[in-house]
C-alpha cells in the first residue's frame, strides 16, 4: 500500500482550481465517503465494478443486469493474481446498486449469500 501526502504546491493548486473543484464538491465528497470505507482490495473491486457497469450501460440500449456486470468484471480481471473473489464482487455490485451508485436490473442469479458481508 502507498501513503500519499500533499506537497508544498497543494495550497497553490487548491486556490487556482477552486472554482472548478467547487462545482464537484458533492461528487468528491460522495466518492471519498465510499472509498474511505474499504481497503485496497475492495477499492479495486469498487472501481472495476463501476467502470464495467458504466461501459456496459453506454454500449447497450437495453438495461444491464447485475450478472452482466459480474461477468464483465470477472472476464476483465481473469489474469489477476490472486483472482478477485466472485462472491465479493457480486456483493459489491449489489451494494453499489442499493447505495444508488449503479442502476442495474436485479438478478436472482447473482451469487450473493443471504448473510453476505457488506463491502461498501
Amino acid at each position: 500500500m502507498f501513503a500519499v501526502k500533499v506537497g508544498s504546491a497543494f495550497e497553490d493548486a487548491k486556490k487556482r482550481y477552486k472554482s472548478f473543484l467547487d462545482k464537484y464538491t458533492g461528487v468528491i465528497e460522495k466518492t471519498t465517503d465510499l472509498f474511505m470505507r474499504v481497503d485496497t482490495i475492495h477499492a479495486e473491486a469498487l472501481a472495476t465494478v463501476i467502470f464495467a457497469a458504466v461501459e456496459l450501460i453506454s454500449r447497450k440500449k437495453a438495461s444491464v443486469s447485475e450478472t452482466d456486470v459480474l461477468k464483465a468484471v470477472m472476464e476483465w480481471k481473469q489474469r489477476r493474481r490472486p483472482p478477485l473473489d466472485e462472491t465479493m464482487v457480486a456483493s459489491t455490485i449489489r451494494n453499489l446498486g442499493i447505495l444508488g451508485w449503479l442502476d442495474l436490473q436485479p438478478d436472482d442469479r447473482l451469487p450473493v449469500a443471504d448473510d453476505a458481508e457488506i463491502y461498501v
